[in-house]
């Protein structure tokens, strides 16, 4: 192929004729966008195409590296990534080694996770490969790094060499913390070759390091126990859901597919239903059970809060101990309240490009909603609000406790003080999610903050034109997996089980009676 005829091939191939960016796109970033706009169209090509030919390859490895941020060192591990399947990346291999070009750590790892993309099952052949390509990998490096580990683990539990993986995943560890993709991998295997404290190990210990059990995993201990003789299926069915529950873990549409498929005749009925807002299900007409946080883990989690999210250094980069001092002045002459409202949060919630009257209208509607019931309300909002010059924030000051924060201070941490140090029964008003608050509480407090939080936030929907404010209450039932006290199972699923749902009621759940 002449100098010529190459050019075209690349022209037609990484830039097609019928894709035409506008003129500012390398302007922005000039660095960042042809690269991008070079490596997708590649990604995009190679998915569609049958197996390029050797001079095809050496134009994609040519084209890549003219990018400023790619070298002889890591375009070949680039290459490898756009592969879409094991086809694609052997035959890229087959390319090096014709060019008489050395594979590093990168290339092999590369390689071996496409072992788990093959479309059929994999062969004798392809298990001799991944281990002899594992063997080498070995016996060049005493220790592998996690990029490499998490790698090799994809492809050796598609073979009978898999408990090999549990060395790779101590390794991982020496630098960090393992992905779900190796826990999953392993859990998957070990279910399905009978090891049930091996697979149980992994799915425990992924989610203590906040990793989301798969599809797989569950599949696997789902097909593994149907075919154990003297064991009940009913009971590791149950096993499994109370796991989902101890750990805050959604299963997924596929996964309810399978429980609506199986067998009667092994102990386990299960039914698609919905659930009202008042937690009835419409199958059974039974009620999920309440949120209960038990009053000695609410002052657990209310000393831990203030140990780890106020009295913190990270909060005084926002804020000083006086002004916490002054906040813990004010609620001590002022408590209890009914409910403690996030001011900014409700003024911006509709937008942040309207004028000061209409950002405090929203809050004295919200204030006033509350002041009807004939409930305490406290208000946390920013000095900065004091130049809201209207009725209305005097009607807040007049019929609400007001406390307003530096401008630079954080909203959320005096806000969810104020609402713990009131009481159990206190209610907070705010959109936001309160993850990190969540999270720096620790594994066990987490899990009641988040109870806590499930049933005591509520937020703002809309205004309406005469004033009135329509609010969404929190749903006060179990949100996850849970036996009810008629000995049934209430299962919500979600579309996808290895994304992070939002923490909120499902549309769909099962209704599962286990015998």
């Amino acid at each position: 192929m002449c100098f010529r005829s190459n050019v075209f091939w690349l022209r037609k191939f990484v830039f097609p004729e019928n894709v035409r960016h506008y003129a500012g796109i390398y302007q922005k970033n000039p660095q960042l966008k042809p690269a991008t706009a070079t490596i997708e169209t590649i990604k995009a090509k190679l998915t569609a195409s049958d197996v390029p030919s050797t001079e095809e390859w050496k134009n994609i490895r040519l084209n890549i590296l003219n990018e400023r941020r790619f070298n002889s060192t890591n375009v070949d591990s680039v290459v490898l990534g756009l592969c879409p399947n094991l086809r694609l990346g052997q035959s890229y291999i087959s390319f090096l080694q014709q060019q008489g070009l050395q594979t590093n750590l990168a290339i092999v790892g590369k390689l071996l996770r496409l072992y788990r993309l093959k479309e059929d099952a994999i062969s004798e052949e392809d298990e001799t490969d991944i281990w002899r390509m594992y063997q080498e990998l070995r016996e060049q490096n005493a220790i592998l790094d996690a990029n490499t580990c998490e790698h090799a683990i994809n492809a050796l539990t598609l073979t009978k060499h898999w408990r090999h993986c549990l060395e790779l995943l101590e390794m991982i560890k020496i630098s960090g913390t393992p992905d779900s993709s190796s826990y999953n991998c392993i859990a998957t295997k070990a279910f399905q070759t009978g090891d049930e404290s091996t697979g149980w190990l992994m799915l425990q210990e992924m989610c203590e390091h906040k990793r989301i059990p798969n599809d797989d995993s569950f599949l696997a201990w789902i097909n593994y126990s149907r075919y154990q003789q003297g064991q009940s299926f009913a009971a590791n069915l149950e096993r499994m859901l109370q796991f989902t529950q101890d750990h805050a873990v959604f299963l997924s549409k596929r996964i309810g597919k399978e429980l609506l498929q199986l067998p009667q005749d092994i102990g386990v009925s299960a039914h698609e239903t919905r659930i009202t807002d008042s937690g009835q299900c419409s199958h059974c007409k039974g009620r999920l059970s309440s949120i209960v946080v038990p009053k000695d883990m609410f002052q657990r989690m209310k000393d831990k809060f203030l140990e780890s999210v106020l009295i913190n250094k990270e909060i005084f980069n926002r804020t000083t101990p006086q002004e916490l001092n002054r906040f813990q002045a004010f609620l001590k002459k002022t408590l209890p309240y009914d409910v403690v409202i996030d001011g900014l949060n409700v003024a911006f919630s509709t937008g942040n490009q309207k004028n000061p009257t209409v950002y405090a209208q929203q809050v004295a509607a919200v204030v006033r909603h509350y002041v009807r019931q004939k409930q305490r309300v406290l208000v946390i909002g920013r000095k900065h609000m004091d130049k809201w010059r209207s009725k209305e924030m005097k009607y807040i000051r007049e019929n609400s406790f007001l406390f307003l924060t530096e401008d630079l201070s954080q909203d959320d941490p005096f806000l969810l003080y104020a609402a713990l140090e009131s009481g159990p029964k206190t209610d907070f008003f705010s959109r936001d999610l309160m993850r990190k608050h969540s999270f720096m509480l620790g594994n066990e407090l987490s899990g009641v903050f988040k109870r806590w939080q499930q049933e005591h936030q509520y937020s703002l929907l809309s205004i309406m034109p005469d004033g009135r404010v329509i609010i969404k209450a929190p749903f006060k039932y179990e949100l996850y997996a849970h036996k009810s006290c008629d000995n049934r199972w209430h299962v919500p699923l979600v579309e996808y089980g290895y994304r992070i749902p939002k923490v909120e009621k499902q549309t769909d759940w099962l209704c599962m009676s286990i015998k």
